[in-house]
């Protein structure tokens, strides 16, 4: 079972991994579904954002509690959860940052995205508005933390269909414009919630693997210096 808390200490005393940018990873990193005594392979750290209401936290309870609670009490702050995956024979961590509470308060938002490794950006079906305000959200992830983060695009509430109001077209077309992996999902019924988790997973995996291999190619041929004549 993955644990939440609120700080992020390190382990007292044990080698646990740290994001790719180098963030302090909580004690329940190193815990596992299936073995407890199991440190990740890796860790990322993905934040959560967008509208008021679209269901950041009840994706994160569904992602990684396995539950779906219909009424969520109001909270105002930046919370986490770690989900350990098996992912190509690797043990992945992802620290899952809710930033709920937070919407009206973008600017506060920015000092999170500069330290995320990927960042998960979540619309509702059944309301227009939390779609049209995707575009800012993305605006303010590639101002704070680059061009180059991944980032997932999420439409929750499918078990809501009756009262869908963006069609699926309009989020494929969305996500490929700004070259996002898509998923449309469901908080409440589990649909696709951890197919798009394992999705991520591998894409930070793959490019940090990459980003591995690129440095050791450096290391192993530096650029030769001219002589001086």
């Amino acid at each position: 079972p993955a644990h939440v808390q609120r700080s992020e200490e390190n382990m007292d005393g044990r080698r646990v991994p740290t994001s790719p940018r180098v963030q302090p990873v909580g004690k329940e990193t190193s815990l596992n579904e299936e073995n407890g005594s199991t440190d990740p392979d890796r860790l990322f750290k993905i934040i959560l954002v967008g509208n008021s209401s679209v269901g950041k936290t009840s994706l994160l309870q569904r992602s990684c509690v396995c539950t779906f609670l219909r009424f969520q009490l109001d909270f105002v702050g930046v919370d986490y959860s770690v989900k350990t995956l098996t992912v190509d024979n690797s043990q992945v961590a992802l620290q899952l940052w809710d930033t709920a509470g937070q919407e009206r308060y973008r600017s506060i938002t920015k000092q999170f995205f500069r330290k995320a490794d990927g960042v998960i950006v979540i619309y509702d079906i059944t309301a227009q508005d939390s779609f049209t305000a995707v575009r800012l959200w993305l605006t303010s992830v590639k101002e704070s933390a680059g061009e180059d983060i991944p980032i997932m695009l999420l439409g929750n509430k499918t078990d809501k269909e009756i009262e869908r109001e963006v069609q699926r077209d309009v989020g494929e077309r969305l996500a490929k414009d700004y070259q996002m992996t898509f998923y449309e999902c469901s908080a409440c019924s589990g649909y696709n919630v951890m197919e798009s988790m394992v999705c991520l997973s591998r894409i930070l995996k793959d490019q940090e693997d990459r980003e591995k291999e690129k440095t050791i190619r450096l290391v192993h041929n530096p650029s030769k210096k001219k002589s001086c004549c």
